[in-house]
C-alpha cells in the first residue's frame, strides 16, 4: 500500500513539473557575466532552486559537523559511564558504604 501512495505521489510531482514546464516555456536570456545564455523561464527557475538548495546544504555543513563531533563526544562519556556502572556492580557492598 505504501508503494503505491509513494507511486501516486511521484506521479504526481512529475505531473506538476511537466505542467510548469509547458505553462513556462517563454525563453528568458540569462547574463552569466561572461555569457548569454537563452533558456526557458521553467529551466532557469528550476536551475535557480537548485543551486540554492546546495548552497543551503554547504551553509549547513559547519552545524552538522559540529554536531556530529558532540555525538561522538557524548557516545564517548556514556561508553565511560557505563564502564563505571560496570565496575562498580561487580563490586561488594560491603566495600562501596565504607563502615564494616
Amino acid at each position: 500500500m505504501r508503494r503505491i501512495f509513494a507511486i501516486f505521489g511521484i506521479s504526481l510531482i512529475v505531473l506538476f513539473g511537466l505542467a510548469f514546464s509547458v505553462l513556462n516555456a517563454d525563453p528568458v536570456v540569462l547574463d552569466l557575466f561572461f555569457d548569454e545564455v537563452e533558456v526557458a523561464i521553467s529551466v532557469a527557475m528550476v536551475a535557480a532552486l537548485i543551486i540554492g538548495a546546495g548552497l543551503g546544504v554547504l551553509a549547513s555543513l559547519g552545524a552538522i559537523w559540529r554536531k556530529g563531533r558532540e555525538i561522538q563526544r557524548l557516545r564517548r562519556q556514556v561508553g565511560y559511564a557505563e564502564r563505571q556502572l560496570q565496575a562498580l556492580r561487580r563490586t561488594p557492598l560491603s566495600s562501596r558504604t565504607g563502615s564494616d
